[in-house]
C-alpha cells in the first residue's frame, strides 16, 4: 500500500512540472480545425462548460489580451474547440472569446457525432533519421525545445511547409522534416484500415536527464509499455493496473522522484501514469470503437505531460485506466519509449 502511495504521489509531483519556452498553444492550426464546420462565420458548439470561478472572457488566447466581458462561477459556456492550452467559446453577444482549459469543467458533448473532449487527432508517425530538435517555431534559428536523439518515434498533427507540428505538453514545437524517415500515416478513417494500420497515435515527452532517479522513471515508462504491448480482442476488457502492475521491483520497476511530506524520495513504479495517460489520448480518438469503464485524472491542474482534462492516473484500486475493445476486429497496442519519446500507436490487428 506504501508504494502504491508513493506511486499516486509521484505522478501529481510531476505533473507540476513548468514548460518554460515560447507560449505557441498551437492556435492557428486548432482554430482552422475547429472552424470547418462553420456556418457563416459561427462554428458549430461541440462541448459545454461550467466555470469554477469567475473569469474574464479574452479576445485572444493571451492572459494579456483584452477582456470582452466576464463571467461569474458556475457559468455555462458553449464551446466550439481548444487547442493545447486554450478553449475556444461562443458567445450571441460578443462572438468568439478564449478560456483557459483549466478554468472550465467540460462536462457535455453535444451530438452523437461530436468526438471525445480534449485530444486533436495526430496524422502521422516519424523516426528521426538525425540528431535534431524540436523548435519552438518552424526555423532552425529559434529556440530548442526539446533535444530528439536520432532513431526517436514520435507523432504529430501535420506537415506544413516542411515542418512537423508536433504536441508538446500543453504547447507545440516543430521538427524539420527533412530530419525524419518512416514516415506512417494515421488511417483516415476505420473503414479505410487495413491490417497493421495506425488508426490512432499520441505521444509525450519526458525528462532524459541522467540523475540516478530519473533514469529510474525512464525505464519505469519503459517496462510499462513492455507489459500493454499486446493484442486484444473485441470485447475484451484491459485494465492497467493488472497488465501493467503491481509496480515492484521483482516486475522490473526501479526507484523513482515522489513527493512525501514536501520532500522528494524514492518510490517504485513512477512514470507509469505517462504511460497511462499517452494510451488515454489514443483511446480518445477511436469514438465509439473504445468503451472507457474506468479512468480518473490526477489533481485540479493534471499531468502537464499532457493538455489539461485527458490525464488518466494509475497505481490505487480508483486511480486505474480501464476500457474494452468495442470494435469487430482486435486492437493491437505498440508502444515506444526512447529518448525522452512516449509514443503509443493502435494498430488495426488481424482476426486470430
Amino acid at each position: 500500500m506504501k508504494r502504491i502511495s508513493l506511486l499516486i504521489v509521484a505522478c501529481l509531483f510531476l505533473a507540476a512540472f513548468s514548460t518554460g519556452f515560447a507560449d505557441d498553444t498551437g492556435n492557428d492550426f486548432c482554430f482552422n480545425y475547429f472552424m470547418e464546420n462553420a456556418v457563416n462565420g459561427m462554428p458549430k458548439i461541440l462541448y459545454t462548460g461550467i466555470t469554477k470561478s469567475s473569469l474574464a472572457m479574452r479576445s485572444k488566447p493571451d492572459r494579456e489580451s483584452d477582456p470582452v466581458g466576464t463571467l461569474n462561477e458556475r457559468s455555462v459556456v458553449n464551446i466550439f474547440g481548444f487547442d493545447q492550452t486554450w478553449l475556444y467559446c461562443w458567445n450571441e453577444n460578443v462572438g468568439v472569446y478564449y478560456l483557459i482549459r483549466q478554468t472550465v469543467d467540460v462536462d457535455t458533448k453535444i451530438g452523437a457525432e461530436t468526438p471525445a473532449y480534449g485530444v486533436i487527432p495526430n496524422r502521422y508517425v516519424a523516426r528521426t533519421a538525425v540528431n535534431t530538435a524540436l523548435y519552438s517555431s518552424p526555423s532552425k534559428a529559434s529556440d530548442v525545445v526539446f533535444e530528439i536523439k536520432e532513431g526517436s518515434r514520435f507523432s504529430f498533427w501535420m506537415i506544413k511547409d516542411g515542418w512537423a507540428i508536433v504536441p508538446y505538453r500543453r504547447l507545440v514545437g516543430y521538427v524539420y522534416l527533412g530530419d525524419l524517415c518512416d514516415l506512417e500515416p494515421v488511417s483516415p478513417s476505420i473503414d479505410y484500415a487495413q491490417d497493421g494500420d495506425i488508426i490512432s497515435v499520441f505521444t509525450t515527452f519526458y525528462s532524459v536527464k541522467q540523475t540516478e532517479l530519473n533514469i529510474g522513471r525512464m525505464e519505469n515508462i519503459r517496462v510499462g509499455c513492455s507489459y500493454i504491448n499486446n493484442v486484444y480482442e473485441p470485447g475484451q476488457q484491459f485494465n492497467f493496473n493488472e497488465i501493467a502492475g503491481p509496480y515492484r521491483r521483482n516486475r522490473g520497476y526501479m526507484p523513482s522522484p515522489v513527493l512525501v511530506g514536501g520532500d522528494t524520495v524514492a518510490g517504485y513504479g513512477g512514470g507509469t501514469c505517462q504511460v497511462s495517460t499517452t494510451l488515454y489520448n489514443a483511446l480518445l480518438q477511436l469514438g465509439d470503437g473504445i468503451e472507457i469503464i474506468w479512468r480518473r485524472p490526477h489533481g485540479p491542474s493534471g499531468a502537464s505531460y499532457a493538455p489539461h482534462g485527458v490525464d488518466a492516473a494509475v497505481g490505487a484500486t480508483n486511480l486505474n485506466l480501464i476500457f474494452a475493445d468495442a470494435f469487430d476486429f482486435p486492437i493491437e497496442i505498440d508502444s515506444t519509449a526512447l529518448n525522452g519519446a512516449l509514443c503509443i500507436c493502435i494498430r488495426k490487428a488481424s482476426a486470430q
